[in-house]
């Protein structure tokens, strides 16, 4: 009886995702035939729809904020320090509690320097004035 409601769901899940694809699809393909509809009748579709890459298409870049790229940099390389010394500990030591303290916690500081760099990015008070 579990394996059957257990059954059920997993089935149900995938029923559920395959109708949100197809409907997501069928919205993108209404989209890209309304941007040929209106490049036919010679108008330019709006950069409101897709602002990126209108944006990059136009080559007004977003600038770079060097501050959140050094601070997304140092966090990828803690928590690379981080995995090194735990997969050191578990391994070397045989240690497998002090190797998710210790690794694990180093990890968390470059996560949360990489989240911060993150966050400044997206800060408008730290981007230089073009």
């Amino acid at each position: 009886m579990i394996m059957a409601v257990f059954l059920a769901v997993v089935l149900g899940g995938m029923v559920l995702i395959a109708i949100m694809l197809r409907g997501r699809q069928r919205l993108r393909e209404l989209a890209i035939q309304q941007r040929i509809a209106l490049i036919e009748k010679g108008l330019a579709p709006s950069p409101e729809a897709d602002p990126v890459r209108f944006e990059a298409f136009v080559g007004h870049g977003r600038p770079v904020n060097r501050t959140a790229a050094r601070y997304r940099s140092a966090g990828l390389f803690i928590m690379g320090l981080g995995c090194a010394l735990f997969l050191l500990l578990c391994f070397a030591a045989g240690i497998p509690q002090v190797a998710f303290g210790l690794g694990g916690g180093i990890v968390v500081i470059g996560a949360a320097a990489f989240i911060n760099g993150r966050m400044t990015a997206d800060d408008p008070a730290d981007l230089p004035n073009t």
